[in-house]
């Protein structure tokens, strides 16, 4: 069986002031003329479909257009599920009526998973979906006090179903998380390619609960990755949404479960309407023609300044030559040397004084003395809290 796997398309997204609607919609024709080349049996999306709980108009119009080209006019079935940025509620309603149309959302987790069967020449796939929940709720569902992270949670869903699996056919898991076979270290050393704009604070979960599963299509991280091995992946999110994902390829993960159950992987991958670079240099030279005329002009642009002293207004300089400029960050040695005085004064500065500091950087005047009064007793008193065994 044929699977496109995608995730993570974050509809109705904001990356610094610049809404994402037109790149995803320019990108969604890409996805539309490989699901037609492709012809898969199935087409999944592994949650957030939306940014955010509560879509905006336009979000809402163009995933309503994309789901309806996709199951009506190129006659594939949508496997979907709830993100944490979705609202699940919303997603689940009127999932049962649309399964009989082909399209199979799950939006709320259920104590007997969601399953969806379909079948190709060879018999048939189940697909399991796991939608987001936070343990609490998974905890109540359940009836067991034991569940208190996101890992205790996808133990207890992946037993239930673990309890009905037949490893006679192929078997399909759909999941939105942490997953990885680290669960035991931190997340910067869990062994996954993370990004600056996966937002939501969630647990590691252990990757093993899905091995008997012969592919686990996820979704939460934007990079495109395997955790272990292709039979458990991450298609990686729709369009870059930061500057962390700048040497990332976006595009959609085309899978191939075998009779056998073995798995094939391969990358279709998009051309965005607008990529994402980033600019170093001095001011001077970035504005010339030999550079903005490198590339798109129209790119969305962070732009690295090595210039010495001080510049007049560089922003409205940079925003004249790059229309899509969206973030500015200063490289020289005096932005150095501040920083390293800053470190210097904080270590040599008392409490009361770095307070001081403070109350003039956000007042631009001195504290006032009743003011300073109080504050001084408040640091007194923590002081010798301090010193309290």
């Amino acid at each position: 069986m044929k699977i496109i796997h995608t995730g993570d398309w974050h509809i109705g997204k904001q990356v610094n002031g610049f809404h994402m609607t037109e790149d995803q919609a320019f990108v969604m024709e890409q996805v539309f003329e490989i699901v037609e080349e492709e012809k898969p049996e199935a087409f999944i999306i592994a949650g957030d479909l939306y940014d955010r709980s509560v879509p905006p108009i336009e979000a809402v119009e163009l995933l309503n257009r994309a789901l309806n080209k996709i199951v009506k006019d190129l006659n594939t079935p949508v496997i979907a599920l709830a993100g944490n940025h979705d609202g699940s509620e919303r997603l689940e309603f009127a999932s049962e009526l649309l399964t009989n149309s082909g399209l199979h959302m799950g939006g709320l987790v259920k104590k007997k998973c969601k399953k969806v069967v379909l079948k190709d020449d060879h018999g048939p796939v189940n697909f399991y979906l796991i939608p987001f929940a936070q343990p609490a709720v998974v905890r109540e569902l359940f009836e067991d006090s034991s569940i208190k992270t996101h890992d205790d949670a996808m133990r207890v869903i992946t037993a239930s179903i673990h309890e009905e699996l037949n490893q006679d056919e192929r078997n399909v898991a759909v999941a939105h998380g942490y997953i990885t076979y680290r669960s035991d270290k931190s997340k910067e050393e869990c062994g996954l390619e993370l990004s600056d704009s996966e937002i939501g604070g969630l647990d590691l979960i252990n990757a093993a609960y899905f091995e008997r599963f012969n592919y686990t299509a996820l979704g939460h991280l934007h990079g495109p990755q395997k955790v272990g091995s292709d039979k458990i992946r991450y298609s990686g999110s729709l369009l870059k949404y930061s500057f962390s994902e700048l040497n990332q390829k976006k595009g959609l993960t085309i899978v191939e479960i075998a009779s056998d159950g073995s798995v094939q992987v391969r990358i279709r991958e998009f051309k965005p309407k607008r990529d994402f670079r980033v600019l170093k240099g001095n001011i001077e030279d970035l504005l010339k023609e030999e550079v903005y005329g490198i590339g798109n002009r129209e790119d969305y642009i962070k732009v690295i300044l090595t210039d010495e002293g001080e510049l007049i207004d560089p922003v409205a300089k940079i925003k004249g030559t790059y229309p899509y400029f969206m973030e500015l960050q200063r490289e020289n040695k005096v932005a150095r040397e501040k920083a390293v005085n800053i470190a210097v004064n904080l270590r040599e500065k008392t409490r009361l004084e770095l307070f001081y500091d403070f109350y003039r950087d956000m007042k631009g005047r001195e504290c006032p003395v009743e003011a300073a009064e109080m504050i001084k007793e408040m640091i007194e008193e923590v002081e010798k809290g301090d010193g309290e065994t």
